[in-house]
């Protein structure tokens, strides 16, 4: 099967597209797809929010917690949009920081890619 690598690159003014690449994320995975998420640019914000209450607009905050119930383990988090927004990731937050060099691993070891 192939590998998908969402990458998330809107923050929670945006979340529609977040939350479709989410929901996406969700059914691949469901299907044995191996999934990987990339938090890049605003898309950072998601990893330093708490979780929130589930009819805030910022729920899925607590859904992106949830990836690795459905296996989904691979989860980046670009560490130089973190350094450029003042952000640290959430302790309860299941991605890694990391470099730019090993998120460009990620997305080329990956045979379909897609961004929000």
């Amino acid at each position: 099967m192939k590998s998908v690598t969402l990458v998330i690159r809107s923050g929670p003014s945006d979340s529609l597209g977040t939350r479709e690449m989410v929901d996406m994320a969700l059914v691949l995975a469901t299907f044995e797809c191996p999934v990987s998420v990339v938090l890049q640019d605003a898309g950072v914000s998601w990893a330093s929010l708490p979780t929130m209450p589930d009819d805030s607009p910022l729920a899925l905050s607590g859904k992106l917690k949830s990836l690795p119930l459905y296996d989904i383990e691979h989860i980046l988090v670009d560490q130089a949009s973190c350094e450029a927004r003042g952000l640290q990731i959430a302790e309860m937050f299941p991605g890694i920081a990391c470099d730019r060099e090993t998120i460009r691993d990620c997305l080329n070891h990956s045979d379909v890619v897609l961004e929000a």
